[in-house]
């Protein structure tokens, strides 16, 4: 007995360090548990984490972070901007490890809170890798990057690198895995840690961003086409008045010979310059017609650019939290 309680006694201060150890390591984890133990999801937030189809790891980093949908006003106290003209649609909160969605209500944007809760869940999942991970992974991302990006991804991580330094890779790490396919094996691989298939929050993301870029597309098109049409009209309209008015300077010199003895050859001169002078008429009002066309139609696209102009700033103002508390 005296043996089994000396030695008990020796191994209860290393079963204690064990476990301290044990916590110590593992603290953000256990926390974790204990916050996905006591979370009830509304069926809001379930809806969403199924839409975008996440592992069960990835939902667990969305739950445990506390996922909140915000109206405007709401929205502006918890996620602040840094640059007025760049809206937001969402923040992770490293210190209270809490998520907000700001809550767009425009449905031509069907999509949109799902992908920003996808991207700010990756924000909760990157702060707790390990430093070994982050810097391998940063290595991966910024590859990936350099593959897939466009202008506007170039300025959008600008801004971060501007407003944000340091989270460049937390932010590709966002970025990348809810909005660009085909990202090197070892990247898809990593992110079935939190998506089942990721391609849905991918089709998500392009299925909104269809709705900006297709305006953008046609008015950027039209833009152009409309400077070369005016040029080219303005050009047409100018030589349609000079040829317009040496018309009626040449039919005013016909009617005035006209009008006195000897003012032509003979009658067949006569004739000869009156048809003529017809003709020309004819090709003249054939000109004015096809300006008056051109003239329509180039009004017409000027309406229509205005137009998706005035869509583009609503779909806008529909993810700006800024404008939404007006």
């Amino acid at each position: 007995m005296s043996i089994v309680r000396k030695i008990f006694s020796v191994l209860t201060p290393i079963i204690v360090l064990s476990v301290a150890v044990f916590v110590t390591a593992n603290r953000q984890q256990i926390i974790d548990e204990i916050t996905l133990w006591q979370y009830k999801p509304s069926v809001e937030i379930v809806a969403i984490a199924d839409r975008v189809k996440m592992s069960d790891v990835g939902r667990k980093m969305f739950y445990v972070s506390n996922p909140q949908i915000k109206s405007a006003n709401e929205f502006n106290e918890d996620c602040r901007r840094v640059e007025k003209g760049n809206a937001i649609l969402g923040c992770y909160n490293p210190s209270s490890r809490d998520i907000y969605i700001y809550n767009v209500t425009n449905s031509e944007l069907d999509g949109v809170k799902e992908v920003t809760a996808a991207h700010e869940m990756l924000h909760a999942a990157w702060e707790r890798l390990s430093a070994s991970e982050k810097s391998h992974l940063s290595e991966l991302l910024e590859q990936a990057y350099n593959n897939v990006k466009n202008k506007k991804l170039s300025e959008r991580m600008e801004y971060y690198d501007r407003a944000q330094p340091g989270t460049r890779a937390n932010e590709l790490h966002s970025i990348l895995g809810t909005e660009f396919a085909n990202l090197g094996d070892e990247l898809e691989e990593y992110y079935r840690r939190y998506f089942t298939d990721r391609s849905e929050v991918v089709k998500l993301h392009a299925q909104y961003q269809e709705k900006f870029e297709s305006r953008e597309n046609e008015a950027q098109k039209l833009s152009e086409s409309l400077k070369v049409r005016k040029e080219k009209l303005n050009r047409e309209l100018s030589q349609y008045s000079t040829d317009l008015a040496d018309y009626n300077s040449r039919v005013a010199d016909f009617n005035r010979r006209a009008g006195v003895s000897g003012g032509f050859l003979s009658q067949s001169d006569f004739y000869s310059q009156r048809q003529a002078l017809k003709a020309e008429l004819s090709e003249l009002n054939e000109r004015r017609a096809n300006l008056n066309s051109e003239i329509n139609s180039y009004n017409s696209d000027v309406l229509r650019l205005r137009e998706l102009g005035v869509q583009i700033d609503e779909l806008n103002k529909s993810l700006d939290s800024l404008e939404g508390a007006k």
